[in-house]
């Protein structure tokens, strides 16, 4: 089971980038044990592409959501972490304003998760930061099992600060997230109540007190991290408007493509 310690390179990597959102090294020790044990035994996550990032400066990564946790970020988290070559600090820009525990707030941005906003994504690009996102939004978060690995459409303003700061946009597809934590209904309303962004049902939410209510199924995931898109930075603001919604239309169709390959490989077999 992995444990921080065992990773030196990262702990000096995570450790000497500056970080005001609220990283903390010691949030992310005590968790490491758990990621990995969802990494290496539970999910069994086979990631490939790390090798396409670049070895210094900004990058994004753009995925598809896959269920109710934030799953891919975490597993991405940790595979940056714990590899040898290269090991990154991962920051992942999500909407947390709906977030009203104060305790589960802050161990998300120890972990390294930062609230969403276009001048918080280029401030991350300015430090030289990997940086996740996953512009499906709550209509990826609350997708009924019916239509899993169908993306939803998404927003195009997610991928606008990289587009205008010229940031090497990497797809990265990941199969088996949509059947780990299915999601049968989401009731909105009562979502909107409650004030959360959705209120999906799964076979383990609301039925089963916290925390069984974070189980999921023990399903292998494929995690693919592609080769950047290359565009070009323009200057003029509709120019970049335009730039930003083709590498969202780009990058959609891209892990799109590649969710349906591996869809295909599965139902083939290894030995087709």
């Amino acid at each position: 089971m992995a444990r921080l310690a065992d990773y030196p390179e990262y702990v000096s990597a995570a450790t000497q980038e500056v970080d005001p959102f609220g990283f903390d090294i010691d949030t992310v020790a005590r968790v490491a044990p758990a990621l990995g044990f969802l990494y290496q035994d539970w999910w069994k996550v086979d990631l490939t592409g790390i090798e396409f990032l670049p070895k210094s400066g900004p990058a994004l990564i753009v995925g598809n959501t896959g269920g109710v946790l934030p799953g891919p970020a975490l597993m991405l988290l940790y595979a940056l972490m714990t590899t040898k070559k290269n090991p990154r600090r991962l920051s992942i820009l999500a909407d947390m304003d709906w977030i009203e525990d104060e305790r589960l707030y802050t161990s998300l941005l120890g972990l390294g998760f930062v609230p969403w906003s276009s001048a918080n994504a280029k401030r991350l690009f300015a430090a030289g930061q990997t940086v996740a996102i996953f512009p499906e939004g709550t209509a990826g978060i609350a997708k009924p099992f019916s239509e899993r690995y169908r993306l939803k459409p998404f927003d195009w303003t997610r991928l606008l600060p990289a587009t205008e700061e010229g940031v090497p946009i990497h797809p990265m597809p990941t199969l088996g997230c949509d059947e780990s934590v299915p999601v049968f209904a989401n009731f909105e309303k009562l979502g909107r109540f409650l004030g959360l962004p959705a209120y999906p049902v799964t076979p383990f939410f609301p039925w089963l007190p916290f925390p069984l209510n974070l189980l999921s199924f023990p399903v292998s995931w494929k995690m693919r991290i592609l080769k950047s898109s290359h565009y070009k930075v323009e200057d003029n603001r509709d120019d970049l408007e335009n730039a930003a919604k083709q590498n969202s239309s780009f990058v959609e169709g891209q892990i799109q493509a590649e969710l349906n390959r591996l869809l295909r490989a599965r139902v083939k077999g290894p030995s087709q």
